[in-house]
């Protein structure tokens, strides 16, 4: 995929700012990407949040772990071994230390003479991007590093415990594959993460999947109903709910959202709810009226909405 715009425009509103192309140079840094003297890992956030073009190499940076765990600078004996750990975290073993700053953990030396991050649509024309990374809640993580499993079922690579570094950098390069990682403390102090927030890193050769589950539409009500046996009480809700239905007017039209509706919900409410993916706005709209009546509720409101969303443990500002 080159022409980005559409991936980009789907991922907006999803997202933190830019999603982010990542780009790996082999001989020399393009001119195109200033040279920065920062953390390495924080490349994304300038990137993400400041629209930049930016790259570090062996002579630019402020973090030689990170240079280090990217391959382009031979680090120091402590960080090789992985003392610079084992010394100041006590929980560390010598061994787990030094296994967590080689290996798959980190890049071969000399792969690369630097790295570079851009927004994807202003990486240049020129320059491969290797993998894109973005940072989004848990909700959207879930589908976005679906972008691989929906090809060959291969689930993306769960990081944790690893340096953010290892996960942006080495991860995707050893195992190719989607990565999806909190971020180690370094990583997500770096890149200004709030709690809710985390990183996904996306191959390129998964965006075209990527930008079909970020456009399609999928019959959320069909896959659910397929789980429910006979005897649920999914069964008795719903028909709870054609049985009312049939007692409102629905003289708007049958694509109408009051035809989808078997209770009274404010302007507001509405309004709410309608901005869920489309896909599965009709059942938000069933699972509020069940949380309504089971709850002794007739009429919805915000409050309802906003409520039966934390009772099910998702993030309210996904209808913001």
């Amino acid at each position: 995929m080159r022409d980005l715009s559409v991936l980009d425009d789907s991922l907006r509103g999803k997202v933190r700012g830019n999603p982010v192309g990542v780009s790996l140079f082999y001989s020399e840094i393009p001119e195109e990407y200033q040279k920065k003297k920062v953390v390495p890992c924080s490349i994304v956030r300038h990137a993400m949040d400041k629209g930049e073009v930016v790259s570090f190499d062996k002579h630019h940076h402020d973090c030689t772990t990170g240079v280090y765990t990217a391959g382009v600078h031979e680090g120091t004996e402590e960080i090789r071994s992985g003392q610079y750990l084992a010394v100041n975290i006590p929980v560390y073993t010598d061994e787990a230390a030094e296994k967590i700053k080689s290996g798959d953990y980190i890049l071969p030396q000399d792969t690369v003479v630097g790295i570079g991050a851009a927004p994807i649509l202003d990486v240049p024309e020129s320059v491969d991007i290797d993998w894109i990374v973005v940072v989004c809640n848990p909700h959207w993580a879930n589908f976005i590093g679906g972008a691989r499993t929906v090809i060959d079922g291969t689930p993306p690579r769960g990081a944790c415990g690893s340096s953010f570094c290892s996960d942006l950098f080495a991860t995707p390069w050893h195992d190719d594959n989607v990565v999806i990682t909190p971020g180690d403390l370094g990583g997500r102090m770096n890149n200004r993460l709030k709690p809710e927030e985390m990183f996904v890193v996306i191959p390129s050769k998964y965006l075209d999947s990527l930008l079909t589950i970020m456009t399609s539409i999928p019959d959320a009500r069909a896959v659910l109903e397929a789980t429910k046996p006979k005897d649920s009480d999914y069964w008795k809700k719903r028909e709870r709910a054609k049985q009312a239905k049939k007692q409102i007017d629905q003289s708007t039209g049958d694509d109408s959202f009051d035809s989808k509706v078997s209770m009274n919900w404010s302007a507001e409410a509405k309004a709410m709810i309608s901005k869920a993916p489309t896909g599965i706005v009709e059942m938000a709209i069933n699972n509020v009226e069940d949380f309504a009546r089971d709850n002794g509720i007739y009429e919805i409101d915000e409050e309802v909405v906003l409520d039966q969303m934390k009772s099910v443990g998702m993030d309210p500002k996904m209808l913001s």
